[in-house]
């Protein structure tokens, strides 16, 4: 066995090693001759709080063979390994360490390094400077007095200190990389960066200094702190911002996010929503929006989209990347916390406990780097070990940290039996004093560990600050600085220099660095076209909510099933007084919508099989319900009235007779696709010949555009709650949440209008079409294999009745599809029993350009219809790219025998990119 880094373990981990390994009675009892290699530095013994145990090293160095020792380093520039050796010869090879068996050893310098790689001004640079602080002013003479400090200079206090420490480091700092940008600086004959510099220090509150007082003159530095990102501000933000979004009706909490940081509004413009009813009505408006993006996708796209559009503000702060990053690492937290289905409220409080219990221990809670692209690092001395930077800066190091005791008890090493627990009992106990002295040189002898540590990081320069500082006697630097001018004739000419400079009060920010050479720029290879996007259902349908709404807003985000469903004002448009249940608000418009689309997804169809009105939700069915309202948001005392509601719309859904003569539960798994999402090419389209042809066919005909798009192209995507087959033929279907005054066959038909599901049916038919066709390819026929489209409106759904239908125009279908059509058609996901089903096929099917014979009234709630082949070669034709192929002779005749008015010779050109008279070319 080998064992790396052995300095740091502990007794029972090398009894362990010595017994399995080494020359111990498991080894003698099998026969086996030891093999145990120990690798390790006691120098760099500094995890004693960790449970590490230097002596552990030493007690086995003493039976160990002598191994041979590493004399070359090659890391550091022979100027820095004789500053090095310069500063342990004062303090004592061996007195250094404080420990015995503990000593410092010459090495010689490898070939990897020259001296002549760091040069300042022309001239090979210093490879240790020494800035000395000035001495303190001299105490009152009565204070003195007072004191006994007559004639005796009292040291910076510790505060003083730092503050000293950290001028001089940022304008050494400043000044290597001034010289960097004017070439005066360089290492290895490139110009010093940010990157090349590392600032160690003992204390994550010390970094955060550091870090601060270096952004102020504008140089980028990154810290590896340790704290929890949940005591962040950024998170008391967030959590601001989510509780105003579960409410947004409650200005107190709406001002509360504005004034966040993220958002970033004054105090000004937060006093005016009181004044300014339109202002507030304005960011009322936006805090909807962006409730509405958390529910659809996630907290993390929601404060992604936050993150882009205030991005530009917040990395102008001085800690803006940190801000951004911290505002990052908690949105992924929160989604991976959203997806245990907490719900809104339940993600809100998630977040209110994890800021309450911010652990800074928690690795998972920890802060994730910024950057550290060029840019200073700044590290704690312990994280240092181990790794190397071109020049190291060590401004606290010389500073104590004062005299803090044991507290009530310590741990220490005593000779012949190791470790030892020591308790405080009594006041005046000598053997606790004794213990608490033993257990504070131990601490005094790592702290000269952790400079070893510290010194040796460096490749081409330190830079170390000293002088009269709070406890400087105490710290293991003390001893190295006493005699400077021995310490720079034993270094070497040149290798250290003392400096006694004043940094200035107010050092001018450093600026921005300036790309010396601008790649040219590259000239387009291909055509972008500008009007080419994302298209749904959904945003088409609301491109004319309003000059005020984009257009163009979630149009790339897939909704979730219910997301069309209307709410608010909407709802209650097409609602009547003669609601034939009592109406909650609370189980209405689009959340409910969603949630219930989810059950839908997630239920077992099956175990709906024997469920009759008025029973319960059968066994294991109602955790889904429950989960789905939890998710929407409901509370917990909304849990009950939500699971009875959608029990009996679930339940009603499932068992009632479909057109086709099955019940949604009778249909196997295998045969059935929850929620196939799809994304389609389209060519570009005129959108007034696209209008124009809908138009003839009864479709969407108070529609006079799509938004200010006069074209469309790219791709349409969206998601159909339900694909099935039976008897050999595929069918679509849409679960609705609407409230309606009726479920006759009537009021579905002015549903279906108002809110335009005619078109969204259509888009639907074409994305499955398209897919069979091109799976089957010549095997598939739209009239023989498409069975048609059912639109569920699941409050008028009542299991007790059957139902048959009437098919509608088979011809508007086929003309539709054919637009949407592209011969390179993204492929969705393969599903084998969509396919080819085996069923027979359905011998009362009609054929192509003839309509189903009407079967009957259909059940109340069924809106059940099948476009006709024609109408979908058509569309597929137009959105290929194809206008003629969409008005062929053969279209036109069926438009004729239809009794429908053929398209003019002008309209059939609106597809190929002509005008017509009076209509700018777009």
């Amino acid at each position: 066995a080998l064992v790396d880094e052995f300095q740091d373990t502990d007794d029972r981990q090398w009894s362990i090693f010595s017994n399995v390994f080494g020359e111990g009675p498991l080894a003698h009892a099998a026969g086996l001759e030891p093999a145990l290699f120990l690798i390790g530095d006691p120098k760099q013994a500094i995890y004693g709080f960790r449970g590490g145990d230097v002596r552990t090293y030493l007690a086995a160095a003493v039976t160990a063979e002598l191994a041979p020792p590493l004399s070359h380093n090659f890391r550091s520039r022979p100027g820095v390994l004789a500053a090095i050796d310069a500063l342990y010869a004062q303090a004592g090879y061996s007195d250094a360490f404080l420990t015995d068996g503990i000593a410092f050893h010459p090495v010689q310098a490898g070939t990897k390094r020259v001296d002549e790689d760091l040069q300042r001004d022309g001239v090979t640079a210093p490879a240790l400077t020494l800035w000395r602080a000035p001495e303190p002013p001299p105490p009152p003479a009565a204070a003195a007095a007072k004191t006994k400090q007559a004639g005796k200079p009292k040291p910076w206090s510790a505060g003083r200190a730092r503050e000293l420490a950290t001028a001089a480091c940022v304008a050494a700092i400043r000044g290597w990389l001034a010289g960097g940008r004017d070439g005066t600086a360089t290492i290895n004959a490139r110009p010093v960066q940010a990157g090349d510099i590392a600032v160690l220090v003992r204390s994550h509150s010390e970094a955060t200094r550091i870090q601060q007082a270096l952004g102020a003159v504008g140089i980028p530095a990154v810290a590896a702190g340790k704290q929890s990102l949940f005591a962040t501000d950024e998170a008391l933000e967030l959590l601001a911002l989510l509780q105003a979004l579960l409410d947004p009706g409650d200005d107190s909490r709406l001002r509360a996010a504005l004034a966040t940081v993220l958002i970033g509004e004054d105090a000004i413009a937060i006093a005016a929503l009181e004044r300014d009813g339109e202002h507030h009505r304005r960011w009322q408006q936006k805090a909807l929006d962006w409730r509405e993006r958390w529910q659809r996708g996630g907290p993390l796209a929601l404060i992604g989209d936050l993150g882009a559009t205030h991005g530009q503000r917040l990395l102008a702060l001085i800690d803006g990347e940190r801000r951004l990053t911290n505002y990052l690492q908690l949105a992924e937290q929160l989604q991976e916390a959203d997806a245990r289905a907490l719900g809104p409220h339940g993600l809100v409080d998630w977040l209110s406990r994890r800021i309450a219990n911010a652990d800074k221990e928690d690795e998972a809670q920890q802060l994730r780097l910024e950057s550290d692209a060029r840019r200073v690092q700044i590290v704690t001395l312990h994280k240092s070990k181990g790794l190397e930077y071109p020049l190291v800066f060590l401004p606290y190091i010389g500073i104590g940290r004062g005299d803090k005791g044991a507290g009530r008890h310590c741990v220490v090493h005593a000779p012949e039996i190791g470790r030892q627990l020591h308790w405080k009992t009594e006041r005046d106990d000598p053997s606790w004093s004794a213990a608490e002295a033993a257990w504070k040189q131990e601490q005094r002898a790592e702290d000269a560990r952790l400079l070893y540590v510290g010194l040796t990081r460096a490749e081409h320069a330190l830079w170390i600050a000293s002088g009269p500082f709070h406890q400087h006697e105490r710290t293991a630097l003390a001893g190295m600085l006493s005699a400077l001018d021995a310490l720079q004739g034993a270094a070497g000419e040149g290798a250290v220099v003392i400096d006694t400079s004043t940094p200035p009060a107010n050092l001018p920010r450093l600026p921005p660095p300036i790309e010396v050479q601008v790649p040219p720029a590259r000239n387009p290879q291909r055509h972008i076209a500008p009007e080419w996007w994302v298209y749904s259902f959904t945003q088409l349908a609301n491109a004319d909510a309003g000059a005020a709404t984009d257009p163009m807003a979630s149009a790339t985000v897939v909704g979730s099933g219910g997301s069309d469903e209307p709410s608010g004002s909407e709802a209650v448009a097409v609602a009547v007084a003669t609601e034939a249940e009592p109406f909650d608000p609370r189980f209405a418009g689009n959340r409910f919508g969603v949630v219930m689309h989810d059950v839908f997804e997630r239920c077992d169809f099956a175990a709906w099989h024997a469920w009759r009105p008025g029973q319960a939700a059968p066994d294991g069915q109602a955790a889904p319900i429950l989960e789905a309202l939890q998710r929407g948001g409901y509370a917990q005392d909304e849990l009950d009235d939500g699971l009875r509601m959608l029990t009996a719309l679930i339940g009603h859904t499932l068992t009632v007779a479909l057109p086709e003569g099955i019940r949604l539960a009778d249909v196997p798994e295998p045969q059935r696709r929850n929620e196939m999402e799809f994304h389609f090419a389209m060519r570009p389209t005129r959108v007034d010949a696209l209008l124009a042809l809908l138009h003839r066919f009864g479709l969407v005909g108070d529609r006079q555009a799509f938004g200010a798009r006069q074209r469309l192209e790219g791709l349409m995507t969206g998601l159909i709650d339900l694909t099935y087959t039976v008897g050999g033929r595929w069918y679509v279907l849409d679960y609705k949440s609407n409230r309606l005054p009726s479920y006759d066959a009537d009021a579905l038909a002015r549903a279906m209008a108002h809110s335009e599901y005619e078109l969204q049916a259509l888009i639907y038919t074409v994305a499955l079409h398209r897919w069979l066709r091109f799976r089957l390819g010549a095997a598939y026929d739209y009239a023989r294999d498409f069975g048609g489209v059912r639109y569920l409106f699941c409050r008028g759904v009542d299991a007790g009745r059957s139902t048959v239908v009437a098919a509608a125009s088979e011809f508007v279908v086929e003309t539709v599809g054919t637009s949407m059509a592209d011969q390179r058609t993204p492929e969705p996901a393969r599903d084998a029993t969509l396919d080819r089903p085996d069923a027979a096929r359905n011998p009362g099917a009609t054929t192509a350009g003839a309509p189903s014979a009407p079967l009957g009234d259909p059940a109340p709630g069924i809106h059940a219809w099948r476009f006709e082949p024609a109408l979908v070669q058509a569309l597929d034709a137009l959105f290929a790219g194809k206008p003629s192929d969409a008005l062929s002779n053969q279209v036109l005749d069926q438009l004729s025998a239809n009794g429908v008015e053929p398209l003019s010779p002008r309209e059939r050109d609106w597809g190929e990119g002509t005008s017509a008279p009076g209509t700018p070319t777009p």
